[in-house]
């Protein structure tokens, strides 16, 4: 049986920071990861189109306090300090014909949403806004867009707590490209999903397919959603509070289809965005980022699943069909290759980005207790202030790595 200080479960942005930590504490320690490559949800896909394209996370949030902002300095990866302009357009009307109707209809829904929780509510998100102004439909896409979930399973007080500086940046080598060259070198095996972890013994002993490795402890970094499939035995069971953090704190689906378009710029301008209409089961497209040449779709909430569920095909056509709307037949005629992404049938993320539910929102903090100093836990659900964010996945690894570190020293003192 191998051993080691301390086992992390999973190389996403979590695990890999809870890694490194580890690593440069002077601990042993292995990360086992299912996939046969690090990231998780942070993936840069750069075969597909010939050019980098983030399938995962995308841009730096809250990025003058982000540390991945830092981090991309030291790792030579160049971020842009730019925020994007999210609706330029919504079907066939531009921004500045609505462009004050539009922020009044979105903000006032989101300024609601926050109000309520800030208020200490706890509740649904829909209980807040009000369906009957206009572009309800908009709003209610936007909110799948942020959180994956339609505002009926979407917490106010969840909404509340999270800390944004409103400055959102994209980086020219892609996020998935950023984390990836942070983990290069860390001591991660591939390939090695961990399918039971029992912590009741003298030690954590951790199953995996290609063997089993013991720790004195474990930094479990899998997304909630897993956990609740059961893909990973815990002997003896968790805790009930930790349990129901897992169930309460699901992850929402959020998908993007990447159209290759050539030269054509379908009259929008680089790096703008347009939604193909004002109602809930809508696409919201960004036009060749960077310059490059290719429209990202963006896709949330049951809508998301449904077209995961139906396959890559009947996706593209819903994404195809709403640019077409959008821009207008023409437009077919310009598309190349197309990408699909499906995290949601993803053993691995079964989602996108965590949401807490209604009158759940406590539970985030559940989900980051350690248990009896054996178990500790780390992602993006874990976090109060950064939850559904790459960032809120780093600030917890190290949270976590920093927690064990203490414990395993003071065990061996």
């Amino acid at each position: 049986m191998n051993r080691c200080d301390i086992a992390v479960v999973g190389a996403g942005a979590a695990g890999l920071a809870a890694t490194r930590t580890l690593v440069e504490r002077g601990l042993s320690v292995v990360c086992l990861e299912a996939r046969n490559r690090i990231g998780g949800r942070a993936w840069t896909d750069t075969q597909t189109f010939g050019i980098p394209v983030d399938l995962g996370c995308a841009w730096l949030h809250a990025a003058d306090i982000n540390p991945w902002r830092r981090l991309a300095a030291t790792l030579g990866c160049t971020v842009e300090e730019r925020n994007p302009h999210w609706h330029n357009r919504v079907g066939s009307r531009l921004f500045e014909q609505d462009g004050e109707a539009w922020e009044a209809a979105i903000g006032g829904r989101l300024d609601a949403i926050a109000a309520a929780g800030a208020a200490g509510r706890d509740i649904a998100a829909s209980e807040v806004i009000d369906d009957s102004a206009p572009y309800a439909g908009l709003a209610a896409a936007v909110v799948t867009w942020i959180a994956g979930v339609e505002p009926s399973a979407w917490s106010t007080l969840d909404y509340a707590r999270y800390v944004d500086t409103g400055n959102d940046w994209p980086i020219l080598e892609g996020y998935g490209a950023l984390v990836a060259r942070y983990g290069a070198g860390l001591p991660v095996r591939l390939q090695s999903p961990v399918t039971a972890i029992q912590w009741n013994g003298s030690s954590v002993e951790l199953e995996t397919p290609v063997g089993t490795l013991a720790a004195q402890a474990a930094i479990v970094a899998v997304p909630p959603s897993v956990l609740a499939a059961g893909s990973i035995r815990f002997t003896p069971s968790l805790p009930v509070a930790k349990q129901e953090a897992i169930h309460h704190i699901p992850l929402g689906v959020n998908d993007k289809v990447v159209l290759a378009v050539g030269n054509e710029t379908f009259g929008m301008p680089e790096d703008s965005h347009a939604v193909a209409a004002d109602t809930l089961r809508t696409t919201s497209f960004q036009f060749r980022p960077f310059g490059r040449p290719i429209v990202i779709a963006y896709l949330g909430g049951t809508l998301a699943r449904d077209l995961e569920q139906a396959g890559p095909a009947a996706m593209a056509d819903f994404v195809i069909g709403d640019l077409a709307r959008l821009i207008g037949n023409d437009a077919r005629r310009a598309i190349g290759k197309t990408s699909c992404t499906d995290w949601f049938r993803d053993p691995w993320s079964r989602g996108g980005y965590s949401a807490a539910q209604p009158g759940h929102a406590r539970r985030r903090a559940d989900l980051a207790t350690p248990i009896a100093d054996r178990l500790f836990f780390a992602g993006e659900a874990c976090s109060i202030e950064a939850c559904a964010t790459c960032h809120g996945a780093y600030l917890t690894g190290v949270a976590a790595a920093e927690a064990a570190a203490r414990v395993v020293r003071a065990i061996s003192a």
